[in-house]
């Protein structure tokens, strides 16, 4: 994908572009997020950016995701939420994805569903999404699979614990799955509070059927620095 190999700093740029707006709107949170991630033994690089505006009655949140080892990976996301109560809301989600470890040369996602926050204290968050939309997925030349068009569906849980000042557990878990193929994902992070932000240890174990092909079975530990605005 010759035409966005100028992307690896696509994180860098997102993050730098929503600090912008933070200086107008206070309600913006979010961070940049560095380090390496070991994956069978080899060592990488990873660059995240995430914002969100919690604000009702629609909520707001950006991620993006660079990781490089053989070849790039990039995705990029947006996700607003409607609160139809305190607890319950409707949300879209689109999504772009380049990952040709995987086989995957260009995926484009876009799907709504319901959600549930179960907890939403200072302490601890937790949240249940169940949702359904379209995904086109093109291939790598060398998988010999024609482009996908199909529905996809969705099923998230995230959560969040601070067991101090200095310390803080997150939880994401999901499975994305269509005819072609099915994506199943869990990671654990444990952050450190420093100055100027904090240290994440991550450890993420993920699973990925498509057809014809062998099923992806991986696990990554990461170790970064975040910083938030």
């Amino acid at each position: 994908m010759p035409a966005f190999k100028p992307l690896p700093s696509a994180a860098l740029v997102l993050a730098s572009s929503l600090s912008l707006c933070n200086a107008g709107a206070a309600e913006w949170t979010g961070g940049l997020e560095g380090g390496t991630v070991v994956r069978d033994g080899e060592s990488s690089t990873r660059i995240r950016a995430h914002a969100s505006l919690n604000s009702r009655p629609v909520s707001h949140d950006l991620h993006a995701e660079w990781y490089r080892r053989d070849t790039s990976s990039i995705e990029l996301g947006y996700k607003p939420r409607y609160w139809l109560t305190e607890k319950l809301y409707t949300f879209g989600e689109g999504r772009l994805r380049f990952e040709e470890d995987l086989g995957i040369e260009r995926e484009t996602q876009v799907l709504g569903g319901v959600g549930m926050q179960l907890l939403a204290t200072r302490e601890q968050q937790l949240l249940l999404e169940a949702g359904a939309g379209y995904r086109l997925t093109s291939f790598t030349d060398d998988t010999f699979l024609d482009d996908a068009e199909e529905g996809v569906g969705v099923v998230r849980a995230a959560g969040s614990q601070i067991l101090s000042d200095l310390f803080r557990l997150d939880l994401l878990a999901d499975i994305f799955a269509s005819e072609s193929y099915v994506q199943s994902q869990a990671e654990l992070g444990f952050s450190v509070r420093v100055p100027q932000g904090a240290i994440r240890v991550g450890y993420r174990v993920r699973r990925v059927d498509i057809d014809e092909l062998e099923a992806v079975n991986d696990s990554d530990t990461s170790v970064s620095f975040t910083v938030g605005f």
